[in-house]
């Protein structure tokens, strides 16, 4: 219905629409006088993904992350997160992803931001975000880019791309488009950087979630990212990280259990169906495992620790998308 009711730590609070004309599709705290509320088109996406992810037997999450949403904020460490998101045709994941992701983010939104980047989707990606998640827009917890620079995938180009758009925030994480971080990761992350961990943390609970790498922007920097002189697909993951077991001064932590989250499974053959037809066409996934942890294993061997020196900038050029679709 029109309301929802949380239970928190200081009882139950509920939300109901906002009787604000200006404001028609907006949940508020009932008795409440704080600035906050919620949006029903991001809440409906949130529980039609819940739906969606129960009926193929994945958590997501979706009561706690009420639960929190109602509670009294935690005090958390004084650090700021950026989770770095690229995306090309992958709306039949990210709208399972997105809408939930954003709700686990929304108690911590003065700390964390999502920066999204859409590399020329022609699935309604955009318009998805835009009508449901407008809320998160409007309040600086997520960021939209889009980019017509990359025609065709390039995992490490796509994520150095995201990860440059991240500017102020202090953690980097790398979250794929299919990946849900659930309700207790953000806290793990920015407790485990506060307590003066240096390296990367490495959230692999499962196949779908090996991409998700923590570490300090500056650190990220230093390495000049994700290696972008490789096949489009796969191992790129692994090398970062292993550059990070190898740096003075860092480290690697893999992190297991809930904090880890989840991830909407997809076959290889999706995971490679945005590269270049023309070079690409008719190899396979695991040839280009194979052919990149050669070369990635090869540049660690001599020592290559920093990639991308021959490279003015990483990634390619983004522009805003703002809530109006200027």
């Amino acid at each position: 219905g029109d309301a929802l009711a949380a239970h928190g730590r200081d009882g139950t609070r509920k939300m109901r629409l906002s009787h604000d004309p200006s404001s028609p599709k907006r949940l508020k705290w009932f008795a409440d006088h704080s600035d906050d509320c919620w949006d029903r088109e991001l809440l409906f996406a949130a529980k039609e993904a819940a739906a969606w992810l129960t009926q193929r037997g994945l958590q997501p999450s979706l009561n706690e992350g009420l639960k929190h949403l109602a509670a009294a904020h935690q005090q958390l460490p004084r650090l700021s997160v950026g989770l770095c998101t690229s995306s090309k045709n992958r709306l039949w994941q990210l709208r399972h992803a997105l809408p939930l992701n954003l709700l686990h983010c929304w108690p911590h939104r003065s700390q964390v931001r999502l920066h999204l980047v859409d590399f020329g989707s022609s699935d309604g990606t955009l318009e998805f975000v835009l009508k449901y998640c407008r809320i998160a827009i409007d309040c600086g917890l997520l960021r939209v880019y889009r980019s017509s620079e990359l025609p065709h995938w390039h995992a490490s180009v796509a994520k150095n791309t995201a990860h440059l758009c991240a500017r102020e925030e202090d953690v980097l994480v790398n979250l794929d488009c299919d990946n849900l971080i659930g309700p207790h990761f953000l806290q793990d992350v920015m407790h485990q950087f506060a307590s003066g961990y240096k390296g990367a943390l490495h959230y692999e609970g499962d196949e779908g979630t090996c991409g998700r790498i923590a570490c300090r922007r500056t650190d990220f920097l230093s390495l000049r990212g994700y290696d972008e002189d490789c096949a489009p697909m796969a191992a790129q993951d692994v090398d970062l990280v292993q550059r990070f077991r190898k740096l003075p001064g860092a480290g690697y932590r893999r992190v297991r259990g809930a904090a880890c989250g989840t991830a909407i499974p997809n076959s290889k053959e999706q995971a490679i169906s945005c590269c270049d037809p023309v070079i690409y066409g008719g190899i396979k996934w695991t040839h280009m495992d194979e052919v990149n942890r050669q070369k990635f294993n090869e540049r660690r061997r001599l020592g290559q620790l920093v990639r991308n020196q021959d490279k003015a900038t990483l990634g390619v050029s983004v522009h805003p998308v703002f809530p109006s679709g200027n």
